[in-house]
């Protein structure tokens, strides 16, 4: 996609400001990256459109079928044809019409809008392995939509599913990225989309926030690693605390976004950190998102209530999550100026079962616990689930897997 159309992605995509800057602000060498904050200035960084060749969240689209044939179509392979509508949020100019040969494994997207499914070179896709008729995929498809600041389009690759009704979810592969410098440190700087129905504010969207020497590493929203963290306008990170403004830059042919960082100095209080091997802390909920990592036993955030609290932890390969499910990451912690507050999470973790029993037999229940409760793997391959051995002094008496669950 060229960089003029993936503008009006950003503008529409994060409810920024739909009118184009008369020009870029010159830079010299670095200065794209941002500047070393101090007290009281801003650092701007600028983000550019970017694919990727993976996905990193999953959409439900809004989906319906459409029983007539459309008013031209091209010559389909047989009966197997579904004929419906993508809803992209936003009324009817947002609607994307499609038709899908299931048994030809075809595609036709309707990306110009006007009902004739000949005439849109662009929007025909093959599915992208030899699969059945009721589930296929289509990938690296541009999929425009409006908003008020004007057409956008994302890189997504579309799973039809036709088992039980028609469904049909979008894997998103494209996001608006830079690299920004706070105190001497490197970071990319990324803001993901939430989805199309809620693509109209930053609230909908995610803040990727991880070492810049990661930047080619992959990453997902899900599974934990919290290296994209929900978006907020006040952030706290490396020890100090910024106010973010995001805006729109358009000149000619080029596009970018503008994130500046606005220092700030919030009263602070002390918070002691139990575990170990906590790589990232994120808290949320409160006057400030909190992301603190690798911190030390004792770190300094801004006063105020957090909740919830979610925690990474990182030892050589091995990375795990605190459950979100357990009462240490659900709940609120305090912070203020007069006594420590104490976040009790982090390793070491322990293989642990519980044991309850169902009538005649005994229900063996698999947990990671850790300070604070119960944590997850990320990343786990569960083909390689955890097992386990029953014995009645140095007799074996059982053994299997557990399933997850």
């Amino acid at each position: 996609m060229g960089t003029a159309k993936a503008a009006l992605v950003l503008a529409g995509l994060l409810g920024l400001a739909s009118g184009a800057a008369s020009s870029l602000r010159a830079q010299d060498a670095g200065a794209g990256a941002g500047m070393n904050s101090q007290s009281g200035q801003v650092v701007t960084a600028y983000l550019d459109y970017r694919e990727v060749n993976y996905s990193f969240v999953n959409w439900n689209l809004s989906v319906s079928a459409r029983p007539l044939a459309f008013k031209k179509e091209p010559a389909f392979t047989g009966g197997k044809v579904t004929r419906g509508t993508l809803r992209l949020g936003g009324g009817a100019s947002n609607e994307v019409a499609f038709a899908w040969d299931r048994a030809a494994g075809k595609l036709y997207l309707d990306l110009n809008r006007n009902l004739d499914l000949t005439d849109d070179p662009a929007g025909v896709f093959s599915r992208a392995s030899r699969s059945g008729d009721m589930y296929q995929t289509f990938t690296n498809i541009h999929l425009p939509f409006r908003t008020q600041a004007g057409e956008r389009q994302a890189l997504v690759d579309l799973n039809f599913n036709a088992y039980a009704g028609l469904y049909c979810s979008a894997a998103l592969r494209s996001f608006w990225q830079g690299k920004v410098i706070l105190q001497s440190e490197e970071y990319q700087l990324g803001l993901l989309a939430g989805s199309f129905e809620q693509g109209q504010s930053l609230e909908s969207v995610n803040l990727l926030l991880r070492p810049w020497a990661e930047r080619n590493n992959s990453f997902s929203i899900y599974g934990g690693s919290l290296e994209a963290v929900p978006f907020s306008q006040k952030l706290f990170v490396g020890n100090h605390a910024y106010q973010l403004q995001c805006t729109n830059e358009v000149q000619g042919d080029t596009a970018k976004v503008r994130v500046q960082f606005t220092e700030q100095q919030p009263g602070l209080g002390e918070l002691k950190i139990a575990g170990e091997f906590v790589r990232r802390v994120a808290l949320q909920g409160g006057p400030y998102l909190v992301v603190l990592d690798k911190p030390e036993p004792v770190v300094k955030v801004p006063v105020g209530s957090y909740g919830p609290v979610k925690v990474w932890l990182k030892k050589g390969g091995v990375e795990a999550t605190l459950d979100a499910r357990t009462e240490a990451a659900a709940g609120r912690i305090t912070v203020n100026d007069k006594r420590p507050a104490v976040l009790t999470v982090g390793g070491p973790l322990t293989n642990s079962v519980s044991i309850s029993r169902r009538g005649k037999n005994l229900a063996l229940n698999y947990q990671l616990v850790g300070a604070g409760g119960a944590y997850q793997l990320v990343n786990q391959d569960r083909s390689h689930p955890p097992e386990f051995t029953v014995y009645q002094g140095d007799k074996k008496v059982a053994s299997g897997k557990f399933e997850f669950g």
